[in-house]
This record gives C-alpha cells, sequence and structure tokens, in this order.
C-alpha cells in the first residue's frame, strides 16, 4: 500500500494547512530549517530510504507547489512514529515541546552567510518577485472559490439533497462497518502547484473496491460531503482529500480498515451518462439527483460561470508557473553558497538517529 499525499494546498483562502492534523500524530518530530536548495527535502528522502530498507511503513507527503519535493515524511517505526517536517514558511512549524517531542534541524548552519550576504539584493528581489506572482495567483483563486459559491447556489435550488441523502445513506449501510468514532486524517491528493494541476492516484492504487462518483458542477462533491457526515458514527480511520482550491468540500475519502476508496471522477471526454461500472469499480452519476426539467433554464449560467472558473484556474497556474522560475533562482544561489560536504557528515548521524 503507497502513501503519497498533500499536507497543504493553495487555495481560494491561500495557503491552506493541515500540517498539525498530518504530524501531529507523531511521538517525535524533527522540524527543518533552511532556505530553498538547501536539502530539506534531500535529508527527507534519505531518511525515509533508510526506514523503508529496514521494513518501517512510511508516508510521503508532498509540497502542494512543487510535487518533486517533500514537505515531509512519517516513519512508523518498530517503538515509535518520527515526523521530519519542512518548518519554513509558508508553512513554519515551531516546537510545541522543544527536546521532548521537538527537535530543531538547522541546515542554515551548513551555508556561508558572506555569500548569501553580497547576494542579499538578488535574494530579496527573487523574493519579492515570487511573493507577487503567488499574490497574484491567490487572486485568482479566489476568484475561482467565489464561481463555486455561484455554482453552488443555482444547483441547490434544484437539487434532490433528500434523495442524494438517502442514496448516501443507502451506500454507507452496504458497507458494514461497526459502530464507533470514526478517526479522520486529511491527506490531500490533488495540488495546484507551480508544476500544474496535480494528481495523486493513491486512492485509487490501494482500493479493492473504488467508487467513482460523476463531477457536474460540483454536485459530486456533494455526495461525498455527506458521505463523510453520514459515516462519521463509524468505527474507521478515513483519509479525506479535500478540494484543494474549495477546502469545505471533499473530492476523495478512503476507507483503511475495508481498503474502499472514493473519488470524483473529472471529465474525460466522456459524459457522466456513458459511464459505466468495471470491475472493483462502481460509477454514481450525481446527475439523477438534480431536476433536469428544471436545468435547462440554469444551464447557460453555470457553463458561463465553469468557463470563467478554468480561466480563472489557468490565471492562477500561470502565475504559479512564473513563481517556479523565481524559486528556482533563489535554489541555485543557495545552493552555490552551501557546504554539502558537512551536511553530507551531518546526514550520515542523523540517520542513526531515526
Amino acid at each position: 500500500m503507497q502513501h503519497r499525499y498533500f499536507a497543504a494546498s493553495n487555495s481560494s483562502e491561500g495557503f491552506k494547512s493541515y500540517f498539525s492534523d498530518v504530524f501531529g500524530r507523531v511521538d517525535r518530530l524533527y522540524i527543518i530549517k533552511g532556505g530553498p536548495g538547501t536539502g530539506k527535502s534531500s535529508l527527507m528522502k534519505k531518511t525515509a530510504a533508510v526506514a523503508e530498507a529496514r521494513g518501517d511503513r512510511v508516508e510521503y507527503y508532498f509540497c502542494s507547489s512543487d510535487h518533486e519535493s517533500l514537505d515531509g515524511v512519517i516513519i512508523f517505526g518498530e517503538n515509535d512514529t518520527v515526523g521530519i517536517v519542512d518548518g519554513t514558511a509558508p508553512h513554519v512549524v515551531e516546537p510545541n515541546c522543544p527536546g521532548a517531542v521537538d527537535e530543531i534541524v538547522n541546515l542554515g548552519e551548513f551555508w556561508n552567510s558572506s555569500i548569501l550576504h553580497e547576494q542579499k539584493n538578488e535574494i530579496c528581489a527573487l523574493n519579492n518577485k515570487k511573493s507577487a506572482a503567488y499574490r497574484r495567483a491567490y487572486s485568482y483563486l479566489r476568484s475561482c472559490g467565489n464561481l463555486r459559491a455561484v455554482t453552488d447556489s443555482l444547483l441547490f435550488k434544484i437539487t434532490d439533497m433528500q434523495k442524494l441523502r438517502m442514496a448516501v445513506e443507502r451506500l454507507a449501510r452496504s458497507l458494514e462497518l461497526q459502530d464507533g468514532e470514526m478517526k479522520t486524517i486529511p491527506a490531500l491528493t490533488r495540488a495546484i502547484a507551480m508544476t500544474g494541476n496535480v494528481k495523486l492516484d493513491t486512492f485509487e492504487q490501494n482500493s479493492k473496491k473504488l467508487w467513482r462518483v460523476g463531477d457536474f458542477y460540483g454536485v459530486g462533491q456533494w455526495f461525498l460531503d455527506e458521505l463523510v457526515k453520514c459515516l462519521n458514527q463509524n468505527n474507521v480511520t478515513a483519509r479525506l482529500s479535500f478540494d484543494p482550491i474549495n477546502s469545505s468540500h471533499i473530492e476523495g475519502a478512503f476507507l483503511e480498515e475495508i481498503a474502499c476508496g472514493f473519488i470524483i471522477s473529472k471529465p474525460d471526454g466522456k459524459s457522466d451518462d456513458e459511464r459505466e461500472d468495471f470491475e472493483g469499480e462502481k460509477f454514481i452519476n450525481p446527475k439523477r439527483f438534480v431536476h433536469t426539467e428544471n436545468l435547462r433554464e440554469i444551464r447557460g449560467e453555470l457553463r458561463y460561470a465553469a468557463r470563467l472558473y478554468q480561466d480563472c484556474l489557468d490565471g492562477a497556474l500561470h502565475a504559479l508557473s512564473e513563481a517556479k522560475v523565481y524559486h528556482f533562482l533563489l535554489e541555485d544561489v543557495y545552493k552555490h553558497a552551501m557546504h554539502f560536504g558537512a551536511l553530507t557528515e551531518f546526514t550520515k548521524e542523523f540517520l542513526k538517529k531515526i
């Protein structure tokens, strides 16, 4: 079973962090501090590789802006659970129980401050340009959130919520779960990143049985929202993937005890009416909960809002792609100021602690 997720998102609310819920589950937490390109992600990858080699289970949490870099890992060892997390902005993490639980790992000890000081004007200029690009991206994403609110208000009036909830209840009963209290863990599988709209297939890969729920202007997310509410009285661990833009909605859920997944199935060229069930998979068409006779009156506005939403999302992705340029230029500056030989020796000693 693979464990690849995001623990934050670039959203309509700005930067949205789930770090406290994700990394609050560990016995020990190493908080890495350092600039871009100083080896934070590499240190986590090397540590995770060592842990997996000895048979430990590892959860990987990728950067929501750069999915090739890590924001954190959690290692489930024989005796305790260890977390390693990037504690720098925008997901600043500070120790709650210094020394007892949390420990700071300062990679700034391995850079040449004189070199960085000589390039302070370039560093500050690149940081300012990167921040400006992110501000533009968040403005676009805020517009996406507003447009989703418009779509929700239009559809809510013509959606049979009672019928939807009854379908949810039937599905929940069919799972035959034990009574209890559901334990939820944020585990986002999609991110609006500097590299584009990134989707991880973790839930799909881990599910013995998978329900794909059609999108249909967001009604599919309402179905998953209600499903999670309905399952709240069941003794199950649910990993929840929140919509990276609109965090109040759920677009994926994975029930660990029974290895069942539920995901929003985005458009792939087929209409929801043309989709069908496959072995190990079921398809749920949310359009059946909408009063189609009233749909004609608002279809034009729904399509208009959808086009505007996509335009704003494209604007956000363009701004984030600009931020990517400045980010990697900053990484190059910091890399040239690092004593990587000394960092390598430190890494060897650090690995002995894990």
